[in-house]
């Protein structure tokens, strides 16, 4: 909460199926005086916007990976109900990525996953008043990183994630540690999904993880969870010499979150 700003008369749907991401959006929000609501998939998302009036929403944050209805298809929904609110789509895919292609017509704007506090005010300014202010970097930052930054940045850019999250290091620690409990196993439970021929949910939870993994600096694992995605996304059947390329991007995983988990704040 921003004592020195006032407060706004927006309301911000955020639809997220991530709850780390959704957070994080949340505080983004409430640091500039935002009131906002929460959809966790596509169909809660059409839902919550027919129970309201058509302009009860100033802007609708849409997440493009979402569980029952894809962000797209969503909008598209909400669009066809009437409602007037512009639609950024939040999204950790590459910029060329059909579904975006798909969806350029029906969403005002993008806002591509890993972002920081200063990319994410910048893309809600132009419907969220209050957000204007801190477009050009008005945040105080926070000085006391030094204890936090003994880290390798090739594991984590302490430095970095902290400015990715609003120079606000109790979000940072808060996140990096619930990143760490909830991944401990990501590299055997990556290697199940694909000996179980589910390339698909290998794929998916790769995007879950490269979002958070890039707002929190940790390099290396958001840097070879991104190749594994894009591998993964290329063909449900691999030659050989793919399949020893994945295994080897788990591999490489597996010592990645093994670094991680060594990082004590």
């Amino acid at each position: 909460m921003n004592r020195s700003m006032e407060y706004s008369n927006d309301i911000v749907l955020i639809v997220e199926d991530t709850a780390a991401n959704s957070e994080i959006i949340e505080t983004f929000l409430e640091d500039i005086n935002v009131r906002c609501e929460n959809a966790f998939d596509g169909l809660e998302a059409v839902a919550r916007c027919g129970a309201v009036e058509k302009d009860y929403f100033s802007l609708i944050l849409m997440d493009i990976n979402l569980p029952h209805m894809n962000g797209a298809e969503t909008a598209k929904r909400i669009r066809s109900m009437g409602v007037k609110a512009p639609i950024v789509a939040v999204t950790a895919s590459n910029k060329k990525d059909r579904k975006l292609r798909e969806g350029g017509k029906i969403f005002d704007a993008f806002l591509f996953k890993p972002f920081s506090y200063l990319e994410f005010y910048t893309a809600i300014a132009p419907y969220i008043k209050n957000a204007m202010s801190y477009t050009t970097g008005e945040i105080a930052v926070f000085s006391g990183i030094d204890a936090l930054s003994e880290t390798d940045p090739g594991v984590c850019d302490v430095s970095l994630a902290i400015s990715n999250m609003g120079n606000n290091p109790r979000l940072f620690i808060k996140h990096f540690k619930n990143f760490r409990k909830n991944n401990a196993d990501l590299s055997a439970r990556l290697q199940r999904l694909i000996e179980e021929g589910d390339i698909s949910g290998a794929a998916s939870l790769c995007h879950s993880v490269k979002g958070l993994s890039g707002m929190l600096a940790l390099n290396s694992v958001s840097r070879h969870i991104t190749e594994l995605e894009d591998l993964l996304s290329q063909s449900p059947h691999f030659s050989e010499g793919a399949r020893k390329s994945i295994f080897r991007l788990i591999s490489s995983i597996k010592e990645d979150i093994r670094s991680v988990c060594r990082i004590q704040f």
